[in-house]
């Protein structure tokens, strides 16, 4: 239920960021583009509207909006799952209170304190979600009702039609448009305006008024009107207009789509007034906007109402329209063709995704995090996606780890990736674990520190007290053990400490987890875009990553677990060199792991 519900609500945003920028382009370029093109582009927005799914481009205009709007999505799909809720915010009571009323003791003895809290805090959203479903559900059902009883009662007042008795009119302007399949017309005393109707066959239905008189004037007239229903046809307007009429009724609670449809029919009914004009000459065309104008003056009768046809609303912009018409020359014709692909492409395409573009789908990126004013990485650490997997994994690597050099024999990993340039230092990780790394990120401590104060800091239960000081790193260290918020300066107290662990760097490697744990365990407080994390990150940032690549990385990262975000750390198997205890060897039995993690 919350997932169809968060899904329309998804496809109606999006669907009215298309249709703003469209109305947008229509209002600037509206005089210098046909209608057949602004029609044309409206059905960007019915796409939209209908389909839930879309390809993915580099040159999506949706980029931020799409983004935003799957996270907060990930994390509405979340809430009725969510355990955790407060159940003071909704019931106003106490878990002991609840547990001591009658009505919960059955649940209190099958499930404990824990049950009562679960139960009570999924209810609240549940119901919301049936709430916002029903009324959603009772909105579309109102407006298709409506237009089914009218559309049941024109096809009642259309029983007494009779055949349409100028077959020859009929076969010039269908010739005239390029018909390539026959329509009947038919005349009826019950309506005042002419439309077509039928949605398998459709029939081009005339007011008998129309039809009586033979003189060249009202030939003419008929003929105006013909072309024009016959354009609706040619084009399957028929078919078009109710299924955007459907898509309305799906979306009836967005306003910027009601605007869209109002906009759409007038630029259907312009376009096929286009159509008809082209196959007319020039001496004609004044001729239609006058046949226009004579059809609006009926005001009684029974009207359509989705049906396709001279409509009576907006005679004046239509007639003003026509007698400035004129057939758009060459230029105009490319221009607004590369308009409507460029707006198809931006608009109907979704933002590329992490794995787009990617080869097979993955990437593996090498991050290392420098001291100030040092070459050797403190903190070292891979990030691999998996477009199948749709998460992230994350292994901390051991700066102590062995490193086989050809010219100075064995060595650490932090020594030798101080010695040597990132590139090399991917090279060797990936012989050494045998995982393919695609890029790599370098940036120092300053960094990490402006990241953690830029999102506000991050909450976390310092195991122990820890005191260090290194003049020569110009690292202090004086931390107070217990839960507390660190702010960026504590946080790389936190991250770099280590000479007061006996099991050395694996003992930070399993806090600095712990502490990237609690950061992505918290980004929903944090006050941090992928955007932002980009730009901090780039103000001292080595990386062979281009830049959508790492804020989608990022974003990935950013994800609740709902939409993709799960992250799932991976440890690297290693044993402790007895003669060098501060030197570390991968276990080769055990490495298998993390190559198939990554």
């Amino acid at each position: 239920m919350a997932d169809l519900v968060l899904t329309v609500l998804n496809m109606s945003i999006t669907a009215g960021f298309a249709a703003l920028i469209i109305i947008f382009i229509r209002g600037s370029l509206g005089r210098l583009l046909p209608r057949t093109f602004s029609h044309a582009l409206w059905l960007i927005v019915l796409y939209r509207m209908i389909f839930p799914y879309s390809f993915s481009s580099i040159f999506s205009v949706l980029g931020n909006l799409k983004a935003n709007l799957d996270r907060y999505t990930a994390v509405l799909q979340e809430i009725p799952q969510n355990k955790a809720l407060n159940l003071e915010v909704f019931s106003g009571h106490s878990a002991q209170e609840l547990a001591a009323s009658p009505t919960n003791e059955n649940l209190l003895e099958a499930g404990g304190m824990g049950a009562i809290q679960n139960s009570a805090a999924s209810a609240p959203s549940d119901n919301l979600f049936l709430v916002l479903m029903v009324l959603w559900t009772v909105g579309i059902l109102v407006l298709l009702t409506y237009n089914g009883i009218s559309y049941r009662r024109l096809c009642g007042s259309l029983a007494t039609a009779t055949l349409f008795e100028r077959p020859e009119l009929t076969k010039e302007c269908s010739a005239l448009v390029r018909l390539t399949r026959p329509v009947s017309v038919y005349e009826s005393d019950k309506v005042v305006s002419p439309f077509v109707y039928g949605l398998i066959s459709p029939k081009v239905i005339l007011p008998s008024g129309i039809c009586r008189d033979n003189d060249a004037e009202s030939r003419d007239r008929l003929k105006h009107i013909l072309l024009h229903e016959f354009y609706h046809i040619k084009r399957r307007d028929y078919l078009v207009k109710p299924l955007a009429f459907l898509g309305l009724s799906i979306h009836w609670f967005n306003p910027v789509l009601w605007i869209a449809f109002r906009l759409f029919d007038r630029d259907m009914e312009m376009s096929c007034d286009e159509g008809a004009v082209h196959v007319l000459n020039a001496e004609e065309k004044d001729n239609y906007a006058v046949t226009l104008l004579n059809m609006a003056s009926a005001a009684s009768g029974i009207r359509k109402r989705s049906a396709l046809a001279f409509h009576a609303n907006d005679v004046k912009e239509r007639v003003k329209h026509i007698v400035k018409y004129k057939n758009p020359r060459r230029s105009a014709a490319v221009l607004s063709a590369v308009l409507v692909i460029l707006c198809a492409v931006g608009l109907l395409s979704n933002p590329t995704s992490l794995a787009t573009g990617l080869k097979d789908g993955k990437i593996n990126v090498l991050v290392m995090c420098n001291a100030e004013g040092s070459q050797f990485p403190d903190t070292i650490l891979l990030l691999g996606y998996d477009a199948d997997r749709d998460g992230i994994n994350v292994t901390f690597v051991p700066r102590d780890l062995t490193v086989e050099q050809e010219l100075n024999g064995a060595g650490r990993l932090s020594g030798y990736a101080g010695n040597n340039p990132p590139e090399a230092v991917v090279e060797k990780l990936s012989e050494i674990l045998g995982v393919e790394i695609h890029n790599y990120v370098s940036f120092d401590t300053g960094v990490f520190r402006d990241l953690v104060d830029a999102a506000g800091g991050v909450e976390f239960d310092v195991p122990a007290r820890m005191v260090y000081d290194d003049p020569n790193q110009n690292l202090h260290i004086d931390l107070q053990a217990g839960r507390q918020v660190l702010d960026g300066k504590k946080a790389e107290m936190l991250v770099r400490f280590r000479k007061g662990y006996t099991e050395g760097d694996l003992a930070r490697i399993r806090v600095q987890q712990e502490f990237l744990e609690a950061a992505l365990n918290q980004k929903g407080e944090l006050n941090l875009s992928a955007d932002n994390v980009y730009r901090l990150l780039s103000e001292d940032m080595k990386t062979d990553l281009d830049m959508k690549k790492a804020i989608a990385l990022i974003s990935q990262l950013q994800k609740p677990k709902g939409a993709g975000g799960s992250v799932n750390f991976v440890e690297i198997p290693v044993v402790v060199d007895n003669d060098y205890p501060w030197t570390l060897h991968l276990d080769q039995e055990k490495a298998g792991a993390v190559s198939d993690s990554f």
